[in-house]
């Protein structure tokens, strides 16, 4: 084999071997739905307002995603107490502003109680990244820029109102998560991407 031939083969071989770049915000929308569900290294940083009949509450947000673990922080007003909720798949456990954890039943019930509706969290951290929760029926509609502009599933409908880039990705920048009697507005101020 000539030094020409051997030079080819290997770059050949090198990119057989080169890993995919991200798909990005200029795929197509199922490429990118696909992409963005899988995403499971994340943290968010931001603001929810929460309306639940003629009662609600402002405050911090921050959720790290790890796999299908996950760390939410509530705080309240002015950097005040909040809760602390600890995700792992559909289970989740809520410490409260005086330090009690609940797990389970106890644990869905306090969230109901205090947002006025159960909160679907294995769901959420998917709405949040701007796509519906893979296997579960869902009913999507498109903005003009080919992002979801508005999303129902499981009761929930939740609208979209802003993008801001993520590395390589848009991801939502403003949410509105809403079902009967009950809405969150969430409002990120930084978005990262991995550990």
């Amino acid at each position: 084999m000539n030094a020409r031939a051997a030079v080819f083969a290997a770059l050949i071989i090198a990119a057989g071997c080169a890993t995919a770049p991200p798909a990005g915000d200029g795929a197509a929308w199922p490429v990118r739905r696909a992409e963005l569900q899988s995403l499971d290294q994340w943290t968010l940083r931001g603001r929810v307002a929460v309306a639940a009949g003629g009662n609600g509450f402002s405050g911090g947000l921050d959720w790290q995603q790890q796999g299908a673990r996950a760390e939410v922080a509530l705080r309240g007003p002015i950097g005040g107490p909040g809760y602390a909720i600890h995700v792992d798949g559909d289970e989740f456990s809520v410490t409260d502003r005086s330090g009690e954890t609940f797990a389970g039943v106890e644990a869905r019930a306090l969230l109901a109680e205090r947002l006025g509706a159960e909160l679907p969290v294995a769901q959420l951290r998917y709405w949040l990244t701007g796509v519906p929760a893979p296997g579960v029926p869902a009913q999507e509609t498109q903005g003009p820029d080919a992002r979801l502009a508005e999303l129902e599933q499981s009761g929930w409908r939740i609208r979209y109102g802003g993008f801001r880039a993520a590395g390589p990705l848009m991801l939502p920048a403003r949410l509105d998560v809403m079902t009967t009697g009950i809405r969150l507005r969430i409002v990120v101020s930084d978005w990262q991407l991995g550990p």
